[in-house]
């Protein structure tokens, strides 16, 4: 079946479309060209700077019958955003259904149009200038006649590969109905992930430019003022072997590699910074250190933070944006360059619990969904299991309660006992019985889990309810990939949903953030657009859980003129903020 058979009672028309555009990191894209192909007369339109900066409206039809087909709609829906134009068309975005078609396939290689048209058999509609035509396009201008004419055959290059490319993929696996649907609430997602890069974060400019000229004396009072408690830094250089010292002397039992050297990676010291409070600064001041930055964070002139969100980046469908580049990539004491213009607030909204929530409510293990609704799963899961009595509470109870959020947290990942005991510091003989007890309290869970994995390590499809998939076969993959793959996937979906939801509906969205959303508003409309928002978000649980079951929503707002904190970062902004103050 074709792409025109498939769409022909669903679209009267049908664009195949490219933009052109340059611009600094943080910007606004300039747009420097379009071309637009008709996918069913074949007819193709092509349209320089001057003339689309003139137009009000696009040069091409509008509407709910009509779609456009792109390859990652993102940056096309930033170009008419930029030129002001209106959005109401559906979109189907071949990059987004490559990634969904290939995903966990090893031979899929990168996922650029290139690579699509390569896995796809349509080598020869690869541009053969590819790198200097984009070089000349990125160099902003002045172009030549002639080199507008290059720039504009370009750009129509790759709008002509994106029929063939879709009746390729159309033969590589048939669409049904129900996939067109489900490509397009990708396209929908794409579109509202457009108008999110368009949008930003509000960032402190005038602060993040007096880090950078300040950030070589502050890093050396930094590792001064830090170091103190742990004594592992020489001339500015972390020591392994100090380090080792300061361990055996606070008794903390850390990772080791095979060789027997310590593990001093990012995850490893994430992880046990969680378990041992105590290594959380040291954590810290080796993450800002190491690959902070702050002149890589993408700020426009305007004072907002955009990058390229890379959706669908993940095998479980998650965005992937650069740590640099995004203002919640880096150390989370950077978050506080998030602030709120004059006149305005923020509201960092987030699901609570989302991945028990799925969990309970995809394996339909009505205890463990009881546990979840109870508003506090760990202290349930400890009365369910008889770990302590009815009525329990978190004050009550508190030792058994952490011991049990580690056991229910790390049940997801596929953490071992020796991982659980770890970050309950607990004897891996009682994290081993705990365990044990999670199996026979959530038994409808874990048969639900254990077929998963095993569907997965066989080689067969794992399907989200609205599509997304993933299929390795090749044996180079963990076994716990495929335990935490449908609660990750579906947090994703449920994402997704709200942000359609949110940005169809005309709430300022400016991120979503791994299972929250940042929004924007006006400081006497933050609290109803708040409201808003949770009912958005509450709608994407149920789409998502089904059964009437919905995710709880918790919100933090931020007013003019504070800043927005992670709780996590606060420690080292304030010792940052005061050693910027001694500069």
């Amino acid at each position: 079946m074709t792409y025109t058979e498939l769409t022909r009672l669903t679209f009267q028309k049908i664009y195949a479309i490219d933009f052109e555009y340059h611009g600094s990191d943080g910007e606004i894209p300039n747009v420097v060209c379009m071309v637009v192909q008709d996918l069913r007369s074949g007819e193709v339109t092509r349209h320089w700077q001057g003339d689309l900066q003139q137009m009000k409206t696009p040069p091409f039809e509008t509407g709910e019958d009509i779609a456009l087909v792109c390859y990652f709609a993102p940056a096309e829906v930033q170009s008419m955003l930029a030129l002001g134009w209106d959005l109401d068309l559906s979109v189907i975005d071949l990059f987004a259904e490559f990634r969904c078609d290939t995903n966990g396939d090893p031979d899929a290689g990168r996922k650029s149009l290139v690579n699509a048209s390569q896995f796809n058999g349509l080598d020869h509609l690869i541009p053969k200038e590819k790198d200097s035509m984009r070089d000349l396009i990125l160099s902003g201008g002045p172009w030549s006649k002639a080199q507008r004419s290059a720039i504009l055959d370009y750009c129509a290059q790759d709008v002509a590969a994106l029929g063939p490319l879709w009746n390729a993929m159309l033969k590589r696996a048939p669409w049904s109905e129900l996939r067109l649907n489900q490509a397009l609430l990708r396209g929908r997602y794409m579109k509202a992930l457009g108008a999110m890069q368009h949008l930003g974060i509000p960032i402190d400019l005038d602060l993040l430019d007096t880090l950078n000229a300040n950030w070589d004396t502050i890093k050396l009072k930094l590792i001064a003022k830090v170091d103190t408690q742990y004594g592992v830094y020489v001339d500015r250089t972390f020591k392994e072997a100090l380090f080792e010292t300061y361990l055996a002397h606070k008794q903390i039992p850390w990772p080791r590699l095979d060789s027997g050297r310590l593990a001093l990676d990012r995850d490893t010291f994430s992880n046990m910074s969680k378990r041992y409070p105590a290594v959380q600064p040291l954590h810290e001041l080796r993450k800002t250190l190491d690959d902070l930055k702050l002149n890589k964070l993408a700020v426009g002139q305007d004072r907002r933070n955009r990058t390229i969100l890379s959706p669908f980046a993940a095998k479980t469908g998650r965005n992937q944006p650069s740590p640099t580049k995004f203002v919640f990539g880096p150390s989370k004491w950077v978050r506080g360059l998030i602030k709120p213009a004059e006149g305005m607030a923020l509201a960092y909204c987030d699901w609570s619990s989302q991945e028990i929530a799925i969990a309970a409510a995809l394996s339909g293990d009505e205890l463990l969904w009881t546990a979840y609704e109870s508003g506090d799963p760990y202290i349930a899961f400890a009365i369910q299991a008889s770990l302590a009595p009815p009525g329990a509470t978190k004050e009550t109870h508190k030792d058994i309660r952490n011991r049990c959020k580690s056991v229910v947290l790390g049940t997801n990942y596929g953490m071992s006992a020796y991982g659980v005991a770890q970050a309950a510091k607990i004897h891996e003989l009682e994290a081993k019985a705990l365990l044990q007890k999670h199996r026979e309290t959530y038994r409808k869970f874990w048969v639900w889990a254990e077929n998963n994995k095993d569907r997965g390590l066989l080689g067969l499809k794992l399907e989200t309810c609205f599509g997304w998939s993933i299929k390795v076969n090749s044996g180079d993959v963990k076994a716990n990939t495929f335990l935490n793959w449908p609660m990750q996937a579906h947090g994703a979906e449920m994402m997704r949903i709200a942000c359609i939801l949110a940005v169809e509906r005309g709430i300022k969205l400016c991120a979503p953030i791994h299972d929250a959303l940042l929004i924007e508003a006006h400081l006497d409309q933050i609290d109803s657009e708040v409201a808003r928002l949770k009912e958005c978000m509450s709608e994407a649980s149920e789409a998502v859980l089904g059964d009437g079951k919905v995710c709880r929503v918790d919100a933090d707002i931020v007013r003019y003129p504070d800043r927005y904190m992670d709780e996590h970062g606060q420690e080292m902004w304030g010792q940052i903020m005061s050693l910027l103050a001694q500069t």
